[in-house]
């Protein structure tokens, strides 16, 4: 039964999920600058993965012993990650870089798809805090979750795009050296982990 406080819990586990630093969030605020739909594609690419790793977690729970597979899930993301940091370095250098955010707006679904699926973080947040909640509530809530995260990501789409319509250049420069080093580090911290998880340690 769905009560205000399936409700609250529900939104409150959606924007959770969505708001704090990382991977995700540093590629809508990079497709932010182009546009708020750039933006928000990669945020709904995300909350597709979400529905995919959810979908997983309530099939395979009782099946899987799915911490076997941390060790691939962990150098995967971190290759990812640390591209996606050298693919935004790159970006700097050149002077298209808007013409070449736009021409590829059309694959910000995809990035953010991606990005979720391969982010060991999202993957770990389903795998404990995910489960315990479907375990002690069911699965209502995480219907108020996705409202939750589609809101959120539209209101830091529109203030990430308005504000660089305003100042531009210096909105572009600190959201992309945000993003590099934010990727760089959550990539090293889990290729890191993928070493230690394999007995190499220094």
């Amino acid at each position: 039964m769905i009560t205000v406080y399936t409700i609250l819990i529900g939104l409150t586990l959606g924007v959770s999920m969505a708001a704090p630093p990382g991977p995700v969030m540093t590629v809508i605020m990079k497709k932010s600058l182009s546009s708020i739909k750039s933006g928000f594609l990669v945020g709904m690419g995300a909350m597709t993965a979400d529905l995919i790793l959810l979908f997983l977690v309530l099939l395979l729970k009782n099946y899987v012993d799915l911490t076997a597979y941390e060790p691939i899930i962990f150098i995967l993301g971190g290759l990812y990650f640390v591209y996606l940091a050298l693919k935004i370095l790159n970006e700097m250098k050149s002077t298209n870089q808007m013409k070449e955010l736009e021409s590829n707006a059309d694959f910000s679904y995809f990035k953010g798809l991606f990005t979720g699926i391969l982010n060991p973080m999202q993957i770990g947040w389903w795998l404990t805090a995910g489960l315990s909640i479907i375990e002690a509530d069911g699965i209502s809530s995480f219907y108020f979750f996705y409202l939750g995260i589609i809101v959120y990501v539209y209101l830091l789409c529109f203030v990430i795009y308005k504000t660089h319509a305003k100042y531009q250049e210096k909105v572009s420069f600190v959201v992309n050296i945000f993003s590099i080093f934010v990727l760089l580090g959550f990539g090293s911290y889990f290729i890191f982990s993928f070493l230690v998880m394999e007995g190499i340690h220094f």
